[in-house]
């Protein structure tokens, strides 16, 4: 990744919220010039150090499996709130028009878990963190001996993250009236999570 370090984030937990609200992944492997990659919802935990793991699971039919057991090293790349800026919104027309965006990439080494509990524990995992925002959270114990035929079917694994590179390209820089003409055009145009991670960004940036 191009990696400026203007558009890299001042704050680490500003990478792990990201990852938490667009968890859907893409995991990339390559081995001997064969590259399989997936999309993949994944959840970030780290410990009291933190040193980072990300928990997710594949198809056992998905070719990728092979290939990271050839290999655990691997790319995993999130991407967040994303958008044009139309110079056309902005009172200043001399400004080109820009994507701003939010990404991380990570570099892992890939256990597979099959042993015992590992695809339930994968599954929880995955569903604690994305049925938490709901009124009555669905649990994988609801599902009762489907779960065990279900199993047959998913490799779990674990990602130990060992390299982070992070760019949110939020409009750093950029005078406090083009900002401005920025939120409101994409507002204007529905594009609310990005003029909010915008606002976040440069919000924490004035109060440091």
């Amino acid at each position: 990744m191009n990696n400026p370090e203007i558009f890299r984030p001042k704050h680490p937990a500003e990478i792990d919220r990201m990852v938490a609200a667009y968890p859907l992944a893409l995991v990339i492997s390559a081995v001997d010039g064969e590259i399989q990659a997936s999309p993949l919802p994944l959840v970030l935990q780290r410990d009291a150090q933190g040193e980072g793991t990300l928990i997710g699971h594949l198809s056992r039919a998905n070719p990728q499996v092979e290939l990271m057991r050839r290999n655990g090293r691997a790319l995993i790349t999130f991407s967040g709130a994303q958008g044009y800026i139309s110079s056309s919104w902005l009172r200043e027309r001399r400004y080109a028009p820009t994507w701003n965006y939010q990404a991380v990439h990570f570099t892992v080494d890939i256990t597979l878990e099959e042993h015992a509990g590992a695809i339930e524990l994968a599954l929880q995992t995955l569903v604690a963190q994305a049925d938490e925002p709901y009124p009555e959270p669905w649990s994988g114990a609801e599902m009762g001996p489907r779960l065990a035929e279900l199993a047959k079917f998913i490799v779990p694994f674990r990602a130990r993250i060992i390299a982070t590179q992070a760019q949110f390209k939020l409009g750093q820089g950029d005078p406090q009236p083009l900002l401005d003409d920025a939120y409101a055009g994409l507002e204007r145009y529905g594009k609310y999570e990005l003029a909010a991670a915008m606002r976040r960004l440069h919000a924490m940036e004035a109060s440091n």
